[in-house]
Order: structure tokens, then sequence, then C-alpha cells
């Protein structure tokens, strides 16, 4: 008898016991004091104020300065869709896969003004994310390089002769779940921003010069790479009427530490 008599005072226990949480949230609410309600009441709806919490937070804004925003060219963008992975992609089936939503990273490449200083390149590449992620919402990472000169761009691998820009959720690339790719959260997004030291503190003499420049690139050139050194100088000189291979040197050194 005893067996069946204690599931039915379980049950009146716990009914009892939750009629009373319900009475100390309602006598709280009424005492206009949220903040006061019974701490076992406020643990069994967690999940539930998670919930609302994130609905009430505030839009994401991305915050910069217009004022600070320089003239600029995109020399370069590239839209690259991946699938949001969170595991490894063997620990996956190929169903699970297809199921997957894809994420959408924006490579750009912009030219800016050798004279900008770092809050002007820092505000101008937040306002171009913050332009682009208005126009596609559904852009999950951007990733900007920033440089002066628009022949720097065919140099690749990351390289960067001004600036570095990159967005993403915890400003750390690989951090797109399923949930931000498809639901588009922003509250965790947050910039992860490289400026070079040279960057507002350019003086014109340290400029180099349209000459100085194209026989840097000359010798920088791809299909130049791999050619004898002596060769490549000789072949230099005469293009450019240079005299001695010093006065190539201190050229190209001359631009090397200006670009880099």
């Amino acid at each position: 008898m005893k067996i069946f008599l204690y599931p039915a005072i379980l049950l009146t226990l716990i009914s009892c016991k939750q009629n009373k949480i319900e009475q100390k949230a309602t006598e709280s609410v009424q005492n206009g004091g949220i903040t006061k309600v019974n701490q076992t009441y406020k643990n069994t709806k967690t999940s539930i104020e998670t919930i609302e919490v994130s609905t009430r937070e505030k839009p994401y804004k991305i915050i910069f300065s217009e004022k600070l925003v320089s003239r600029y060219t995109v020399e370069s963008r590239n839209e690259v869709k991946s699938k949001a992975l969170v595991r490894k992609l063997s620990e996956y089936t190929t169903k699970e896969l297809e199921e997957l939503p894809d994420f959408i990273r924006l490579n750009l490449a912009i030219v800016v003004p050798y004279n900008i200083n770092k809050e002007g390149l820092i505000n101008t590449m937040k306002s171009i994310v913050n332009q682009e992620s208005k126009l596609n919402s559904d852009i999950d990472e951007i990733v900007i390089f920033a440089y002066d000169d628009k022949k720097d761009l065919n140099n690749g691998g990351g390289f960067y002769t001004f600036g570095k820009l990159f967005w993403g959720p915890n400003g750390k690339s690989g951090n797109v779940t399923p949930t931000i790719a498809k639901e588009n959260f922003r509250n965790v997004y947050q910039f992860e921003i490289d400026i070079k030291e040279k960057v507002g503190n350019i003086k014109k003499t340290d400029l180099p010069s349209k000459w100085e420049l194209d026989i840097y690139n000359t010798i920088m050139a791809e299909e130049n790479i791999g050619m004898e050194e002596d060769k490549l100088n000789k072949m230099t000189m005469e293009k450019f009427n240079i005299k001695t291979t010093k006065e190539l040197d201190a050229i190209w050194l001359k631009v090397a530490a200006y670009k880099n």
C-alpha cells in the first residue's frame, strides 16, 4: 500500500512547492521588485530568461566616426562560401553536411591615400564593414587589406602595406556557428585590426617617386622571380639608365622600407 502512496505524496509535495514558488514570484512582481524573486524560482526559469534577454538585446551597431572616413577605392573583392562547422569535417555525415548552413566571408582590398592617419584608416575600414554588412546581411566575416599602391595587391599571401581588419564572432576567424550563419546573430561580433606603425608618420621626403616605384616593381615582378641577380640588375639598370649597382640597391632599399 505504501508503494502506491509514495507517488501521490511526491506529486502533492511538488505541486505545493510549485504553487509557493509561483506565489512568491507574483508577490515579488506586485511589490515592484523582480530582483527579489526567490532564487529557486529564478533557477527554474533560466532557459526562458536567457531567451528573453537575447530578444531584448539592442540591435548590433558598428560604431565609427563618419568625419574621419577617408576617400578610398575598392580594388579587389571576393566572396567565399563555406560550411559553418563546429566539429572536424570527418566527424560529419554526408547528410549533416548537406543540412549545415553556408557562411560567407568577404575579402576586400582597398587603396587609401599615403597620408591617411591611423584613426582615419580604422574608421574608413569600419565604415566599409558597416556598409557591406547592411547591403548583404548574410555576410558572416569580412577581411579588409589596406594599401596605398594598388600594384602591391599582386603580392598576395595576406601581405598589406598599411593595415588589415577582420570582423567576425569574437574577432577571430573560424567562429561562425550554424546558428550565427542561419540567424545572422551579430551581438558577439568584434574587430581585430592591425595598422602599420608608419601610417600617419609618412613625410613627403619618405615617399618614393614614380620612377623609384617602377624600378622596385620591375625587380619584384612575378615574371622576374627566379632570374639570376646579376642578370636582373643589368636588365633593370639598362631599362632605367642607372649607372651603378650601388645606386640600384639604394633605390630598392628605400622603396622596400617604405612598403614594409
